[in-house]
């Protein structure tokens, strides 16, 4: 019987929403709004104002009838979590203020965790491991690059909830964390220490031949400093040629990879935006730069900024890319933080090369189409192949040492 009076009680107050019941008739049910006070609004805006009540009556109903207190801070985020879920886009998402507090120690290069980056890879709904930070934690256990998460501490994780994922696998230095990893068609158990991270997202060298090479692991952090320190240290070296390593780059601040080209490529866009409104942005560069012949090294995990990067060295034929075909990332997010800690990422737009193509969902096809031995990948992982064993880098060393790149 009381299980009936509770469903009573919420369908005459949905039906009195739907039916505008008066004032008098809604008090006699607590959690009824007085329509003593009154305004007029558009109907569009009551209509959405009805949307939304659905949300206050559950919390009310919450408050009334569920067997213990909750926490109302915690309701609220699951409901725009919810929200921002709903849009149903990998990279649209609410962010709590912890995930907001790890969102700002990523971007500034320092956090506690075990040291790989991550991608949420829409083909397959897996969380995709793109970078084994050397030295790290996830090193040491053996992780590598195109591992798929399936598991943190026994609990199923999708691509879509990467950010929960993330959250488990952070946190006290010192403490471990269970990891179930896809690998191949073989299911491997790790079980890593949590500790404190510091990121290098550049890293570089000149090979053997005077060829400067460059690896950028992510558009974030000390990036750009690291790229230019580079160019800087290959042009005093007289470099005769330039490999930037893009490869499982999942992309970044798109600031950071616009004031990168700037360096490497003549004037002109290089980039632009344009939202659902049609509204157009396009992000330009000055005719200073250090003009050098340049390979691009990219495969099927460089998204977003990486691709910004390529496609403009492509457009202006600054370079060659050499590889496999991009991941297909072609649309920008910001992130929005809002006064209480909380935050939201949404995606607002998509972005075009100079060319005027939109890569979203095609990626981008090499200039030299180069496969890289399996075996040797899921032995060393794609970052730490020892050169006799990546092909691709030495087709790029190949081609700048024959001068078949201006």
């Amino acid at each position: 019987m009381k299980w009936n009076r509770v469903l009573c009680v919420l369908m005459a107050a949905i039906l009195m929403l739907a039916m505008g019941v008066s004032a008098a008739s809604a008090a006699k049910l607590p959690f009824m709004r007085s329509q003593e006070d009154t305004v007029t609004i558009p109907r569009e805006e009551y209509e959405m104002l009805m949307q939304y009540q659905k949300l206050e009556i559950l919390r009310e109903l919450i408050d009334m009838y569920y067997y213990e207190d909750v926490d109302h801070e915690k309701l609220m985020d699951g409901a725009a979590s919810g929200l921002m879920q709903g849009v149903g886009d990998l990279y649209t998402f609410y962010y709590t203020k912890e995930d907001m507090e790890k969102f700002n120690e990523e971007s500034e290069g320092e956090y506690a965790g075990i040291g790989c980056q991550l991608i949420a890879d829409p083909t397959d709904e897996a969380i995709t491991v793109t970078r084994v930070f050397k030295g790290s934690p996830a090193e040491e256990a053996g992780v590598r690059a195109g591992d798929k998460i399936v598991y943190v501490n026994d609990v199923y994780y999708s691509a879509y909830e990467m950010d929960d994922a993330v959250d488990i696998m952070r946190g006290e230095p010192g403490t471990t964390v269970k990891i179930t990893m896809l690998r191949g068609l073989e299911t491997i158990d790790f079980e890593v220490e949590r500790r404190n991270i510091t990121i290098n997202y550049v890293e570089h060298r000149i090979l053997d031949g005077n060829i400067g090479y460059v690896m950028i692991y992510d558009f974030l952090g000390n990036a750009y400093e690291g790229f230019a320190k580079a160019v800087e240290e290959f042009r005093a070296a007289n470099v005769s040629g330039m490999i930037i390593d893009l490869r499982n780059n999942g992309g970044g601040l798109l600031t950071a990879c616009v004031d990168m080209a700037d360096l490497i490529l003549p004037e002109g866009v290089v980039v632009s935006t344009k939202d659902k409104a049609g509204n157009e942005e396009k992000l330009s560069i000055d005719s200073e730069y250090y003009d050098v012949p340049m390979v691009v090294l990219v495969n099927g995990y460089s998204a977003s900024a990486s691709e910004i990067l390529s496609g403009a060295i492509r457009d202006y034929d600054a370079g060659l890319l050499v590889g496999a075909k991009t991941f297909g990332k072609g649309i920008v997010q910001t992130v929005i933080e809002f006064p209480d800690g909380t935050g939201a990422q949404i995606t607002i737009a998509r972005y075009y090369t100079p060319s005027g193509e939109c890569i979203h969902g095609v990626g981008i096809e090499p200039d030299v189409a180069v496969e890289l031995d399996e075996e040797a990948v899921t032995l060393y992982g794609i970052n730490n192949l020892p050169l006799e064993h990546d092909a691709q880098l030495q087709k790029a060393i190949e081609l700048l040492a024959t001068g078949q790149v201006q």
